[in-house]
């Protein structure tokens, strides 16, 4: 099969970038400060209902009651969490897109098809 799916293709390349765009962008959105962030100063945290303030460091992460880690290390630990999922999010809809028969009917007649062999997409799983 010339369109199978090939080690020489390297069409994973572009998943594994779009997880780590991701990955970057899950960093920014927990690291940055507040209107980026969510981020947070000691003081801001304290007016919290949820939170009396940071503990040992200056600014923490503590948007929400379900979400507030005002430690260093519960900070580290929620990065982990979050940028795990947030890494897999690609590989979640390569998985849901490549299993879906309509759509893969579809993407046949795209340019899309020239890259990838979307007549048998049970072989992207296997």
């Amino acid at each position: 099969e010339r369109g199978s799916l090939k080690a020489g293709h390297r069409w994973w390349h572009a998943v594994f970038i779009l997880s780590l765009v991701s990955l970057v962008a899950c960093i920014i959105t927990l690291w940055a400060p507040y209107p980026i962030g969510a981020r947070m100063p000691s003081s801001e945290v304290a007016k919290t209902p949820w939170s009396n303030g940071c503990i040992g460091v200056e600014t923490c992460i503590c948007p929400r009651e379900t979400i507030c880690a005002d430690d260093l290390l519960s900070m580290i630990f929620l990065t982990i969490a979050r940028a795990s999922a947030w890494f897999d999010y690609p590989l979640y809809m390569l998985l849901f897109l490549s299993k879906c028969s309509n759509l893969n009917n579809f993407l046949q007649s795209t340019a899309a098809r020239v890259w990838i062999n979307f007549s048998d997409s049970h072989k992207v799983h296997s």
